[in-house]
């Protein structure tokens, strides 16, 4: 004889099924990847860009926690809230793209550091991208120094960082930086209202 259960042990055993298949499986730790040559490709960004590791193998890496806008117009609705982010123009938020591109590019002239989870970052490409923090041969943290000069956002997801920083507390240091570069006008701030 078959057994029924009561629908409310069915529903609470659907509901703890359906949470355990929405979590996120354990994050990998970092690994360190000393030596990687930045490789200049058309589709390169400021926050996002082609990597030759020590290997030889080429991937490409996309930046935590912040976000260069767009220098190629087919990516008009970002292009749009880029600009709003920073109070200017769609036509100043493709120049800054432009300079973050470039900005990116002379950081990333000598060979530098990543740290990778090897986490997925979703985007527009069918080619995979990997979130990473990115450090340069001078020892500095290259979010920081976009972000300084008024190339990128504070954006994206959150993680613990190498060093085993909270993201907050880096989220935090980082706004500090940005409240800078804006008192500066340095960067997309200098472009507001123009």
């Amino acid at each position: 004889m078959a057994r029924v259960l009561p629908a409310a042990t069915l529903l609470a055993v659907t509901v703890s099924v359906v949470a355990l298949a929405r979590t996120a499986p354990p994050a990998q730790p970092f690994q360190r990847i000393d030596a990687c040559i930045y490789k200049p490709q058309r589709w390169n960004d400021g926050d996002s860009f082609h990597v030759i590791l020590p290997d030889q193998k080429q991937l490409i890496f996309r930046l935590y926690f912040v976000d260069a806008p767009e220098e190629e117009r087919a990516y008009a609705d970002r292009i749009v809230e880029q600009a709003a982010y920073f109070g200017i123009s769609t036509d100043a938020a493709v120049e800054v793209g432009r300079e973050a591109s470039e900005f990116t590019k002379e950081t990333l002239a000598k060979p530098f550091t990543i740290y990778t989870r090897w986490r997925r970052a979703l985007g527009r490409s069918a080619l995979w991208r990997y979130y990473a923090i990115v450090i340069t041969a001078e020892g500095k943290d290259l979010n920081e120094l976009l972000v300084s000069a008024g190339l990128a956002r504070i954006y994206g997801t959150r993680t613990p960082l190498p060093d085993g920083r909270d993201s907050r507390e880096y989220l935090a240091h980082m706004h500090e930086l940005e409240s800078e570069a804006k008192a500066a006008k340095r960067g997309a701030w200098g472009k507001v209202n123009l």
